[in-house]
């Protein structure tokens, strides 16, 4: 039987020289950082690892007056990222001494050529305070930006959120005035960080490089008339509420109500009576969402794309885009003349709340709370008869899983190019019932397209991902009040809109790589793998030729 794991950290931290300081393991002792000792205080609360040990510094003052990188205000040593260590649970000891040399390291980085920049890099975290969202994207040039402070009424998101002014009107949304300053450059930590009162923050911003023209009296306009005030830089997004003292808070406070412009000119004569109370953001404007996940790749951001079918493949589907970057300075479109029926809520993004609805409608609403700034569209009408909208696109997505309605968007896809339309074309498909999903991106550039796929009319189907070929899809019976489907578990049309958006994805970077994609879904009725590839099209395809 394996030790005690309390035990076995007791014997490896007290033969470093650490004492037992409290329940459950929490101890005391030395670190070695360049050569001097510094104090560390270990508790390991949660002995599976799965929530990480907290290392706090006890005597900073050996390692110097100034702030210091990975050393919030309350002492704890930031010695990871989230979830960047892993700790063994099987060796208890050898995890608390990797956390010991963690902390002393990161200590050490407080002291080494790069110190300041460090520090700068986690500024936000120093300033400390309040913390709220900040939906603006951040303007290419240093510019002051009139904002709203959004407070959503019983409803999340519960924190305040920042927001441009006048954006979102919605019902349920309480709004105040702000200010918020943006800068291109990082913030500098300057000699002392945070300031704690007006005039000393003046100081802070005035030392900063290329603050935005005209700061000073915006912050001190913004002030008079009882906004929070912002600083957006590239490392952080600091905010304050004013508090007035002395012959300010007379003036503020005055029974008659006060003027603006009389608090405003008694301001710069007594900025010592104005202290700060801290708030701090994060950023959470549309762009930053999507980007933050594509690793530099370009996404979809821009791209106008028209989503037909909002079904069960188009549910999921609709999602993705978004999350890449759809509906972000461009417009998506959602087109789907079905309602939601019992029958697809087991394999459909949307719920029981929606039941009745058009499915677009429906997907609308869905997509739109992602994110409020969110450009979307939908039409419930049938998607051929609004070809002239669709053709104006960038990117049209079928989704509807339907040869029919698949070979008539092909066919006008095919005779837009020809006109000099410079679209996309990508379908996506259940194959069978749920053996695998596929997807197809057409740019009318000598690859097959959508009718190329078949040999013939109703004939054998190319790069067939089916085990038995000729085996028939089994179909469910119609019902009173619904018509019959071709049943297969929600995996499978999952797999087809990760297919399709990944396509989506590597077009819009200007890679659009293998042009039809396949993954095997059910092992039992599928191959055992299905290449990717580039076919050509056919010199007999009908569509193609014509």
């Amino acid at each position: 039987m394996p030790p005690d794991p309390l035990w076995t950290i007791d014997c490896t931290l007290k033969a470093k020289g650490f004492t037992y300081a409290g329940p459950p393991a929490t101890y005391r002792g030395p670190v070695a950082v360049h050569g001097k000792t510094v104090t560390v205080e270990v508790n390991f609360s949660d002995l599976t690892f799965a929530t990480l040990p907290t290392v706090r510094s006890i005597d900073a003052a050996a390692l110097g007056d100034r702030s210091l990188a990975h050393l919030m205000r309350n002492r704890d040593i930031c010695y990871t990222d989230e979830g960047g260590l892993v700790l063994d649970l099987y060796d208890p000891g050898g995890a608390a001494l990797r956390v010991l040399a963690d902390a002393a390291k990161a200590l050490e980085r407080s002291f080494g050529p790069n110190a300041l920049r460090e520090f700068e890099g986690e500024l936000a975290a120093y300033w400390g305070g309040k913390s709220l969202y900040c939906a603006i994207s951040p303007p290419p040039t240093p510019e002051i930006v009139a904002a709203d402070l959004l407070s959503f009424k019983d409803k999340k998101p519960a924190s305040l959120i920042l927001a441009p002014r006048g954006a979102w009107p919605l019902s349920d949304v309480t709004r105040t005035a702000a200010t918020m300053l943006t800068f291109d450059r990082a913030l500098r930590c300057g000699s002392s960080f945070p300031p704690s009162r007006l005039q000393d923050l003046l100081a802070y911003i005035d030392a900063q490089e290329l603050p935005p023209p005209g700061w000073r009296q915006a912050i001190l306009d913004g002030i008079a008339r009882g906004e929070d005030m912002f600083l957006a830089a590239p490392n952080g997004i600091l905010g304050w509420r004013s508090a007035f003292g002395g012959t300010l808070a007379l003036l503020k406070n005055h029974p008659r109500g006060f003027r603006v412009g009389a608090l405003r000119k008694a301001l710069p004569d007594r900025m010592g009576e104005v202290t700060i109370d801290n708030m701090m953001a994060t950023q959470a404007d549309l762009k930053y969402c999507v980007a933050r996940n594509l690793d530099g790749r370009q996404g979809l951001v821009g791209k106008h794309i028209a989503l037909v079918g909002c079904g069960t493949i188009g549910g999921y589907l609709a999602h993705m885009l978004v999350q890449n970057g759809a509906g972000c300075e461009a417009q998506l479109s959602l087109y789907d003349p079905d309602i939601l029926k019992p029958g697809n809520l087991g394999r459909h993004v949307l719920g029981f709340d929606d039941l009745g609805r058009a499915k677009a409608e429906a997907l609308h609403t869905f997509v739109q709370r992602f994110h409020p700034d969110v450009e979307v569209d939908h039409h419930t009408g049938n998607a051929l008869t609004e070809w002239n909208a669709l053709e104006r696109c960038d990117l049209i997505v079928d989704a509807t899983g339907d040869a029919n309605v698949a070979t008539a968007l092909n066919d006008r896809f095919i005779l837009a190019r020809r006109g000099g339309r410079q679209i996309c074309l990508l379908h996506s498909w259940v194959f069978g019932n749920g053996a695998a999903a596929q997807s197809l991106l057409n740019l009318d550039d000598g690859h097959t397209c959508y009718r190329c796929l078949r040999t013939g009319f109703g004939g054998n189907w190319r790069h067939n991902p089916l085990r038995d070929p000729d085996m028939e899809v089994r179909r469910a019976p119609a019902r009173c009040g619904e018509g019959g489907y071709t049943p297969f578990p929600v995996d499978a049309p999952i797999a087809a809109a990760a297919l399709a958006v990944r396509a989506a994805i590597d077009w819009a970077g200007g890679n659009p790589g293998h042009r039809l994609r396949t993954t095997i879904v059910d092992p039992g009725e599928g191959r055992d793998r299905l290449p990717w590839v580039s076919p050509k099209s056919l010199d007999d395809c009908p569509a193609c030729r014509s």
